[in-house]
């Protein structure tokens, strides 16, 4: 009986020991990788964790995401245009050299969407912006994470009042 206990015991040791092993410790990269860094994404416009992981500006370099996306340009889906945008030559973040990495990723709607029921969380802040090809002015609304939504602020050519013109995943602000 007590040999029938001791290799129990053992057995619920080794179980325990290998549940120990397989289990994510936070802070390793297989943990961050799998984390969607865009926390704050609105519902209905969730592209992290289906179409960007485990992609990140500043860290991800132009192999990764052509891994990723097929292409290191972006890519095509059935309502949305993906562009990528990479760190221009001599710029620095904290010391370390992130020329050629990925700077962020922008989404633009191929068709109109009308964001002007939408009730952004207190979690972003509000700015103007604007772009200057197309002489708009824009409603931008930022998290800390690097996420924003940019909606036009008046009608004009190119979108109405309250359309989305693009989603940036950037870099975090944290």
């Amino acid at each position: 009986m007590k040999q029938r206990v001791a290799v129990v015991l053992l057995t619920i040791g080794l179980g325990c020991a290998f549940w120990g092993q397989v289990a994510a410790i936070p802070g390793t990269g297989e943990d961050t990788r799998s984390r969607n860094p865009y926390p704050n994404e609105l519902p209905g416009f969730k592209f992290y964790a289906k179409h960007l992981s485990p992609l990140r500006p500043y860290d991800s370099d132009r192999a990764l995401v052509v891994h990723v996306l097929g292409s290191d340009q972006g890519i095509e889906l059935s309502r949305w245009r993906i562009r990528v945008l990479y760190v221009g030559e001599g710029n620095k973040v904290n010391g370390h050299d992130i020329t050629g990495r990925l700077a962020s990723l922008n989404i633009k709607p191929k068709q109109r969407v009308s964001m002007l029921r939408v009730k952004f969380p207190v979690k972003f802040t509000h700015s103007s912006g604007s772009v200057s090809e197309v002489n708009v002015s824009c409603d931008v609304y930022s998290d800390s994470f690097g996420l924003q939504y940019w909606l036009y602020a008046e009608d004009s050519v190119v979108g109405k009042k309250g359309d989305l013109m693009e989603i940036k995943y950037g870099p975090t602000k944290r």
